[in-house]
């Protein structure tokens, strides 16, 4: 059988050259000089005859051709990374240290039960957690910093593919009492916001976009906004005050008895958000990192299965006014 014609060395500097946009960022990510990556590229696409990249001035866009060799070379890159895994595996134990990234709506309320059960199977593992955002978390994980994320759906960078965890819900959170009408867990329509001093997140926050559409669209007219992406401050504010947010239900769990915070489900129209687990495309996370993916994949479903029984109360009339 011949020697195929494409190296890895250059697939890899044509695929980390399209997803960074950039020779010297692509450089900075491979650790190797521009002019090496530069070198690669060019003898890829001599070897192929053809070009793979098409050079405007602010952006690299992929030739026909390039899109057959991007889109199989993540899968022969991640097949070669998967095999080099499983036969590592065959003579160690699962151990080593993982990195990895969740957003503060699941560290508040999975993260303990997850990793005291992770550590009981493995206590060889060692873990390293990065808390921010949905947008730095993809940023890391395409840099190789940490080996997955769980974060928002939402739309993913080049070079990352997502799996779908599970599906939550958005709730209302304000003090208690700060709703006439509505009980604690019972339902409300959106227009309870009108006149509402609500805290949002940051733009760079995957879920603006869509509280923002559904303001808009439902002609909700608020008091005062504020801006503010710590989720653990945001509670705190909302308890001390008449500032109200919306929030995922997994955050709120420790919620769910009112004392502190009351929570209503957002009904009309209902609101949801999913999880997904982001790796990259070309290089699979190493077993470790596969099995704490599951665990904190399955606390997940076990914190939002606890609002099962909140499926009735939400088909329920909702309030519709703060009045």
């Amino acid at each position: 059988m011949p020697l195929p014609t494409i190296s890895l060395r250059g697939l890899q500097a044509f695929i980390a050259v399209y997803e960074e946009q950039s020779f010297s960022r692509a450089a900075l990510r491979e650790n190797a000089t521009q002019s090496g990556m530069s070198t690669q590229v060019k003898t890829l696409e001599l070897r192929l005859g053809t070009e793979l990249l098409n050079r405007d001035r602010k952006q690299f866009t992929l030739t026909p051709a390039g899109q057959i060799v991007y889109r199989e070379g993540q899968s022969i890159l991640k097949a070669l990374h998967a095999t080099e895994a499983r036969v590592k595996e065959l003579r160690a134990e699962v151990a080593g240290m993982v990195k990895f990234g969740m957003i503060p709506s699941l560290t508040r309320s999975v993260l303990k039960a997850a990793l005291d059960a992770f550590h009981a199977d493995h206590p060889g593992v060692e873990l390293s957690l990065l808390e921010e955002y949905s947008y730095s978390l993809m940023r890391r994980v395409l840099d190789g910093e940490i080996e997955f994320a769980m974060v928002p759906a939402g739309d993913l960078p080049a070079g990352l593919t997502a799996r779908f965890v599970a599906r939550d819900r958005e709730m209302l959170v304000s003090r208690p009492g700060a709703l006439p009408g509505a009980a604690h867990l019972s339902p409300v329509s959106i227009a309870a916001l009108s006149g509402a001093r609500l805290i949002v997140p940051s733009r760079l926050n995957v879920r603006r976009r869509g509280i923002d559409s559904l303001l808009q669209a439902h002609g909700v007219h608020l008091a005062e906004t504020m801006e503010m992406d710590g989720m653990l401050a945001t509670l705190e504010l909302v308890a001390a005050s008449d500032w109200m947010a919306i929030l995922p239900s997994a955050i709120c769990h420790p919620d769910r008895d009112g004392r502190a915070r009351q929570l209503n489900v957002i009904a009309d129209p209902p609101m949801s958000l999913d999880y997904v687990i982001v790796e990259k495309s070309d290089a699979p996370p190493a077993r470790a990192a596969q099995l704490l993916a599951e665990c904190l994949t399955r606390h997940t479903h076990d914190v939002l299965a606890d609002w099962d029984d909140l499926r009735g109360i939400a088909e329920a009339e909702p309030v519709h006014s703060k009045e």
